[in-house]
């Protein structure tokens, strides 16, 4: 079964929307009506300084590596489809980072990072209930102090304005989410949020420059791409099964029929190839009002996606590499050739990088750095993860599981780290390079290795501590009625 589709834009094809996709999205009506100065509230009496350029970042949601084809990934089914032929075209004339990691597997704490610098230990936005308090500096706000017209256009519930992420923006649209059926992520998104992105950039103020950022979240769980997306990626050998609920579905499990999950893998290259659409449209959009050579371009995603890789599904349960490498694709002003840089990078690059790009130095604490500035052959990245697990015991009772999973990773291993609380049940120790997809456990004949970088991720997290010490940590977001029954149906939170 496919999920139903909004009244626009058409389906497949490739260039920009009908012209029937260029009416006001629903999220945005109220907005047109009160006049495009609602749309450019905000800092204008900040004025830019001259020549800097605009900015527009775009995350995906659950976007593995390893099914983009500028990172060598696609099906295995149908390796003659691409999955992802608009990011390999932005590629071509951008640098793409692959070794670049997010900060942990989940998507409001990888977000919280991605516009902070901070990793989740410094900005304490770690649980489904939380908020990035409003104490924080974000990059929004840093530009907006310096004039430039800032606007969010997401979908998914964790980006909705209540957890604190569109502090600094002028206009943050967040109604793109509001489900047709929330317990089954029945929604498609990216017609409304391709719409909602067009109408913004026709409603700007052009003497201003911008920073425009964009969230899709159609490749999220329960896989259900419109035709012809859902076939497109199907092997011969592939069988349909019901694969809804897939988080708490006990149908889906590591010892499921192959033909089964080859089939459900191909519902989730749908969804990417279906957002690559989307994408390819939004750069034709920036490409076609002038704005495309000279605006710094970043595409990243918040996590990856598991498919029992290491024993489980989805996202938000460890910290291996499928659930924490993604795709960084940045284009930068006036750039026209393809380069790669195999440099460790994270998340918390981001924030800085825009900053650097656009002249300016961080006035607030970051733990990232800019992707133009030198290699440190000595660099470490980190990952934090509050992992919550829901399993239905007997009599219908529910059981939650409560683990706290970091990780250090530099230039050649990575630890992993889980436990209660501050108490270490295992640790895990990987040779990345010649283990990159973490398969044989080298803990216990690796001490010194292991302290090496147990002083490392101490080092982090006494970091962490002191920044987050002078701010405040966000409070629970008070959850209506159907957010919580969506996010429990996603497997967020428990009944």
């Amino acid at each position: 079964m496919s999920r139903r589709v909004r009244s626009w834009p058409p389906r497949g094809g490739s260039g920009t929307p009908a012209p029937e996709a260029r009416r006001v999205p629903r999220v945005l009506r109220g907005v047109k009506a009160a006049g495009t100065a609602a749309l450019l509230m905000g800092c204008a009496e900040a004025q830019a300084p001259a020549g800097v350029p605009n900015v527009v970042i775009v995350t995906l949601e659950s976007t593995r590596t390893d099914v983009v084809g500028a990172y060598g990934g696609g099906s295995v089914s149908r390796p003659e489809v691409p999955v992802t032929p608009a990011i390999d075209a932005l590629a071509e004339s951008a640098t793409l980072y692959g070794n670049a990691f997010s900060v942990t597997s989940w998507t409001l704490s990888a977000h919280a990072s991605l516009f902070t610098g901070l990793y989740p230990t410094a900005h304490q936005t770690d649980g489904p209930r939380d908020r990035l308090d409003d104490s924080y500096p974000t990059l929004a706000e840093a530009l907006a102090s310096r004039g430039f017209a800032t606007a969010g256009v997401v979908s998914g519930p964790y980006l909705r304005h209540l957890h604190g992420l569109s502090q600094g923006f002028d206009q943050w649209v967040d109604g793109i989410s509001a489900p047709i059926d929330p317990l089954a992520h029945d929604d498609v998104t990216n017609p409304e949020m391709l719409a909602a992105l067009e109408h913004w950039l026709d409603a700007r103020d052009p003497a201003r420059p911008f920073l425009l950022f964009a969230y899709f979240w159609d490749p999220h769980f329960d896989f259900r791409p419109p035709p012809p997306y859902d076939e497109m990626f199907v092997g011969d050998a592939d069988e349909p099964m019901d694969a809804g609920s897939f988080d708490t579905n006990p149908a889906i499990h590591p010892y499921m029929a192959r033909e089964h999950l080859d089939w459900i893998q191909a519902q989730y290259l749908g969804e990417v190839r279906w957002t690559d659409e989307h994408l390819g449209r939004l750069f034709a959009a920036l490409r076609e009002r002038g704005l495309w050579d000279d605006t710094l371009v970043i595409l990243t995603a918040d996590h990856g996606e598991e498919f029992f890789d290491h024993g489980e599904k989805g996202h938000k349960k460890n910290l291996h590499v499928e659930t924490v490498h993604i795709p960084l694709i940045v284009k930068y002003p006036g750039q026209q050739e393809g380069l790669r840089d195999d440099r460790l990078v994270s998340l918390v690059d981001v924030a800085p990088t825009v900053l650097d790009v656009a002249g300016f130095e961080p006035d607030f604490p970051v733990q990232g750095r800019s992707l133009r500035a030198p290699p440190s052959p000595g660099r470490a990245i980190f990952f934090d993860l509050l992992a919550t697990r829901y399993t239905r015991q007997d009599a219908g009772a529910v059981a939650e599981q409560v683990q706290r999973w970091r990780a250090v990773q530099d230039t050649e291993h990575k630890l992993i780290r889980r436990g209660q609380g501050d108490a270490i049940e295992r640790e895990e120790l990987y040779a990345t390079g010649s283990d990159p997809g973490e398969r044989e456990d080298l803990a216990r004949g690796s001490p010194e290795r292991l302290s090496r970088l147990r002083v490392l991720l101490g080092s982090h997290l006494d970091e962490s501590a002191r920044i987050a010490a002078d701010y405040r940590r966000g409070g629970e977001v008070e959850l209506g009625p159907e957010e919580h029954e969506q996010l429990r149906a996603l497997g967020y939170l428990g009944p």
